[in-house]
């Protein structure tokens, strides 16, 4: 008799500006599959008591600074299996969140930062989200690209938020 998988919940932001950039954070997570770490969309674990929606902006002010006071209706989950410390995988749900352009300005400390494997941010600009993308798609499995998103399809679904708009109801990524 097998146990259910032990599930973190976390929540996720897409956050762009009016010039269609996407601000990403780096995790420090390297390995064959991942030689250069992971860029993905800041967010994080939700706390014991807190709403999905609570915890994403808790978790925008720590990582970025930035405050949000409603991040509105998730448009996106992803859950995956993967070793954790304490969990066996993580359930995401994703906020599309708009803002004007700014400079992230962590509450975190540097040390708090890196010791939640957060070591860099930065804004993309959409074609070089795309030229990523690219790269990332064209590589074989043996080599993968220089820069490996979370999720893996991220240009490509941002690029459905940009002209499509916001979904109905969150959409379901495949693991």
């Amino acid at each position: 008799m097998s146990s259910r998988p032990r599930i973190r919940q976390a929540a996720r932001a897409i956050v762009t500006d009016p010039d269609r950039r996407v601000l990403l954070v780096h995790f420090d997570f390297v390995d064959a599959s991942k030689p250069n770490g992971l860029w993905a969309c800041p967010g994080g674990g939700i706390d014991a008591g807190e709403s999905v929606a609570d915890g994403l902006i808790r978790e925008l002010e720590e990582e970025l600074g930035l405050v949000v006071e409603n991040p509105g209706l998730p448009v996106w989950e992803l859950q995956r299996i993967f070793p954790m410390r304490h969990f066996d995988g993580q359930h995401d749900t994703y906020f599309w969140v708009e803002v004007d352009a700014f400079e992230p300005r962590p509450r975190f400390t540097e040390a708090e930062l890196r010791a939640e494997h957060l070591d860099g941010m930065r804004w993309w600009t959409y074609d070089e989200l795309l030229e990523a993308q690219r790269a990332y798609d064209n590589a074989s499995d043996a080599a993968p690209g220089p820069v490996v998103f979370s999720p893996r399809r991220l240009g490509h679904l941002v690029t459905d938020l940009l002209t499509r708009g916001r979904p109905t109801g969150p959409i379901t990524l495949p693991s």
